[in-house]
């Protein structure tokens, strides 16, 4: 099973990018699809924990991103 996240349609990316590059000095933008709104997580190690790291302390407990299973 693939999950995927996607970001809510009420949700600003720019404002969201802003924050993670201030807050966890982690730039979205290579990660993120602007027509389908969704992320993919880089394949790197440090870059997913990082990404990981936005997702968990940030995204997440503001509810601003939605979870999409594909099976």
């Amino acid at each position: 099973m693939e999950i995927k996240y996607k970001l809510k349609d009420n949700v600003d990316f720019e404002l969201v990018n802003e924050k993670s590059k201030m807050k966890f000095d982690f730039d979205l933008s290579d990660y993120y699809d602007k027509k389908t709104r969704l992320f993919t997580f880089p394949k790197g190690y440090v870059e997913w924990n990082l990404m990981a790291d936005v997702f968990i302390n940030f995204l997440e407990p503001l509810n601003l991103i939605e979870v999409i299973n594909n099976e």
